[in-house]
């Protein structure tokens, strides 16, 4: 059954086309993929993938491609015309129906990313994630499919909050059906990013040197950079197109309330002072004594 809705993409300007007369979109004319919107963000993310894909390709020797959460095809098409041969999947069994009908000859599957079955597709030079992640409810458990199915490069574009800090915000979506699976999400901050390819078991993890030249990748005023790219890989990652990144530190103590640590400090000592004094001459002696 088609789900009611009207809305919008949680912080963003970009609406979503209104139903026809019974509620319903017609998704044989209507799929979300196809909006102005949509289609220039494909447009700008493409042109920085022409850009810097030969440089990969010469690199790592990359031939086979995974699309991770394909939606009707556009990448997949892309990356096929670049020359590579192209798999592809999406948790929408309608928007598989239409990429098949759109680009014969492409291999398109029916898979959901959080599913550690997926890993059964095999493993792939090149897994491009693009739009994805922001909309599924367990992030980690994707990333540690897309380490499994990489084989050289991964290469991920995300919605993402602008921080280091290592951390995933819960959000409500509109019940969109060509979009995300689930109407929850956690959304990831940037250092979340980078810390879930780390400890999915990349070795080499990078920001993008330049971001695709689209209103949601840059600053404007009384709003912050909206989304982000990142590479994950097998081999070493760097210039020109891409500057490594360290793994995210854990945030400082969240409960703790003294920022100055001056009542750890006592605490510390009030447990100290409550041991016996045999404990807390050997204690002393551990720390103060010779050698």
């Amino acid at each position: 059954m088609r789900q009611k809705f009207r809305g919008s993409v949680p912080g963003t300007r970009w609406r979503y086309p209104r139903p026809r007369a019974d509620g319903n979109l017609n998704l044989s004319t209507d799929f979300n993929f196809d909006r102005p919107h949509a289609t220039h963000l494909v447009e700008t993310r493409q042109a920085l993938l022409r850009e810097i894909l030969p440089a990969c390709v010469q690199a790592q020797g990359l031939r086979t491609v995974l699309d991770a959460g394909c939606g009707v095809g556009y990448f997949s098409a892309f990356l096929r015309d670049m020359g590579f041969e192209v798999s592809a999947f999406d948790a929408r069994s309608q928007n598989i129906e239409e990429a098949r009908r759109r680009h014969p000859g492409i291999r398109f599957n029916i898979a959901d990313m959080e599913d550690p079955a997926l890993q059964k597709l095999g493993q792939f030079d090149l897994v491009l994630c693009f739009g994805l992640v922001y909309h599924l409810e367990n992030p980690m458990r994707a990333f540690r499919n897309l380490r499994a199915l990489t084989g050289k490069l991964l290469l991920v574009e995300s919605v993402a909050i602008p921080e280091q800090k290592p951390a995933l915000y819960l959000r409500d979506e509109p019940e969109i059906e060509d979009q995300g699976v689930h109407s929850f999400a956690a959304y990831p901050s940037e250092g979340a990013l980078h810390k879930m390819a780390y400890r999915s078991g990349f070795p080499y993890v990078a920001r993008f040197a330049s971001l695709p030249d689209h209103e949601d990748f840059r600053s404007a005023f009384g709003r912050r950079r909206f989304r982000t790219m990142l590479a994950a890989s097998m081999t070493p990652l760097g210039a020109p197109h891409f500057v490594p990144v360290e793994e995210p530190h854990n945030p400082p103590d969240p409960w703790m309330t003294d920022p100055t640590g001056v009542t750890k400090m006592f605490r510390r000592f009030g447990k100290f002072m409550e041991k016996p004094w045999q404990e807390k001459l050997t204690a002393m002696w551990r720390r103060y004594g010779p050698g």
